[in-house]
């Protein structure tokens, strides 16, 4: 067994021949019947320079303009306008959406409905308070909602009143809504 091993061993070592004619003749061939094929470098267009000047535009790290429509208010127009002069209430930066009635309080004189915001603070809310962001109006204030008159505008700078509610969030729905 051993000597059939040594046998075949050197049957294949002398099938390895220092003759690679064969294989430079292929090459060969091969070299001088194919042509390489690179595609030429493509032309770089000339870049155009220019010099930035934004000293005139809005800087992008300073906050627009809260309304276009407002910069109009100076113009006397015969149609409804609120009043841009006014001061603003804490209410008015939130939507409606965003604004949930919590209850409400009374004295002898006056009914106030409790509100929260998104924000998470509680505010005391009466008749002819302010909130949402189109100039919402407390108009009237019952244990179940809060009715609001919005000013929104028209898209021809005169504004129409449309009226909006806030219900009374109850325990259930509230927490409902916390778990979400």
């Amino acid at each position: 067994m051993r000597k059939l091993l040594i046998v075949s061993a050197a049957c294949l070592l002398a099938a390895c021949g220092d003759d690679v004619s064969d294989l430079q003749a292929f090459t060969e061939q091969v070299k001088s019947t194919t042509q390489p094929s690179i595609e030429p470098i493509p032309q770089v267009e000339k870049f155009e320079s220019f010099e930035y000047a934004a000293s005139g535009l809005r800087s992008p790290f300073v906050e627009p303009e809260p309304q276009l429509v407002e910069d109009k208010s100076g113009q006397s127009l015969d149609c409804l306008q609120p009043n841009f002069r006014r001061v603003r209430e804490p209410l008015e930066k939130f939507p409606l959406d965003n604004i949930k009635m919590r209850g409400t309080m009374a004295n002898q004189h006056r009914i106030y409905a409790l509100a929260s915001a998104s924000n998470g603070a509680l505010y005391r809310v009466g008749i002819g308070s302010y909130l949402g962001l189109f100039h919402g109006r407390v108009v009237k204030i019952t244990p179940d909602y809060i009715q609001i008159e919005e000013m929104v505008p028209d898209g021809t700078g005169c504004w129409d009143i449309r009226k909006a509610e806030i219900t009374i969030l109850d325990a259930e729905t509230d927490a409902g809504s916390k778990q979400k």
